[in-house]
């Protein structure tokens, strides 16, 4: 388990898709904020990796992730199956939907909190 945290220190996201994300929603992208949302998924590994093992199962499924599913393409799938892997799990066909959707939800919200706050920068504390 030690090496899956160590692995999360690598970037699970595309900076680059989220940055056109966040401007499409009409904000910017503060320097700090690509942390913050690759955080926000090595949270979900986390706790899709803790609720398969509960379940009894090796394969993470969608469900284990959360709801929803989305071809953004925002996560970097071989870094996040890579994560699964070194936590003793395989990746099911419909985990990266589900984790592209974690990430989709994120930074809608982010976007929200920030023009909620009247301001037009993404910053981390938004996520």
């Amino acid at each position: 388990m030690g090496f899956l945290f160590a692995r999360l220190a690598m970037s699970m996201i595309y900076n680059s898709k989220m940055k056109e994300a966040i401007k499409a929603g009409g904000c910017n992208t503060a320097g700090d904020a690509g942390e913050a949302l690759n955080a926000a998924v090595a949270s979900a590994v986390a706790a899709a990796v803790a609720r398969c093992g509960s379940n009894g199962r090796k394969t993470i499924r969608a469900h284990d992730i959360g709801g929803g599913s989305s071809s953004s393409g925002m996560v970097v799938a071989s870094r996040v199956k890579e994560a699964f892997k070194a936590a003793g799990c395989n990746t099911g066909g419909d985990a990266m939907g589900a984790m592209n959707a974690v990430a989709d939800s994120a930074v809608s919200g982010a976007v929200a909190r920030a023009q909620a706050n009247g301001r037009k920068t993404v910053r981390a504390n938004d996520f």
